[in-house]
């Protein structure tokens, strides 16, 4: 996936706040992007497909480099969809279930980058699982994927400048200005989210709200500009 990082986006924050650290601006915009991917599901790719081994319940979700996976949106295994659970719901319908092989019905997810198939498969098979996945940028992270920043660049700045500006008794303070600036992401967080549901509304196969939809080094947007402030 081609990323942007997030050091080029000072152009549009610095001038509203000027002096503040470089590391500060960068931790700012990647907790806004952050945010942004976790609560509007922008970022959606399929995951290479993975194969399943005979008495094993447990598989990585391969996420890519810099990401972590925030949700799964959906997944199959050998063409039939699966429905999500939690370990909870697991251990009730499926008593003693990590003891017992099957075809798999239920998927749960454990960890960032981990889930389980519930039953646990009976046979080993190529390629059997196929999903696709809302991805968001690890905490480490220096960049963000491209298309995310093009679409949503107004709506990142807003974000970042809020956080920089609320911050007090610094010589780029603004209270009153985070004040609008939070305002302004909110008000594009809103409209993302729209924009990601109606991006999957024609995708039958949901198991949460869509995003826009790319494959992992495919897809394109439509390059419009929200809430634009600053300068770029």
């Amino acid at each position: 996936m081609a990323s942007v990082k997030y050091e080029d986006l000072f152009p549009d924050i610095l001038p509203l706040a000027q002096g503040c650290p470089d590391p500060l601006i960068i931790n700012a915009i990647r907790s806004t992007v952050i945010e942004l991917c976790e609560k509007t599901g922008v970022h959606q790719v399929d995951l290479d497909p993975v194969a399943t081994l005979s008495g094993s319940y447990e598989y990585d979700l391969e996420a890519p480099s810099g990401y972590n996976v925030h949700k799964i949106v959906w997944m199959s295994h050998d063409g039939t969809d699966l429905e999500g659970s939690t370990p909870t719901l697991v251990e009730q319908k499926y008593p003693k279930w990590r003891e017992n092989t099957g075809t798999p019905e239920v998927y749960v997810k454990v960890s960032l980058n981990i889930f389980h198939l519930v039953p646990v498969p009976s046979a080993s098979k190529t390629n059997a699982v196929r999903l696709r996945v809302q991805l968001k940028p690890s905490r480490s992270s220096t960049s963000c994927d491209a298309e995310v920043v093009d679409e949503f660049r107004d709506t990142i700045v807003n974000g970042a400048l809020f956080r920089i500006l609320r911050i007090p008794s610094r010589d780029w303070s603004d209270p009153q200005s985070s004040i609008l600036h939070s305002q302004l992401y909110q008000e594009g967080l809103l409209n993302a989210e729209r924009r990601a549901r109606g991006a999957d509304s024609a995708i039958p196969r949901r198991t949460n709200y869509g995003g826009i939809y790319t494959r992992r080094n495919t897809g394109a947007y439509a390059k419009r500009r929200l809430f634009r402030t600053g300068t770029s």
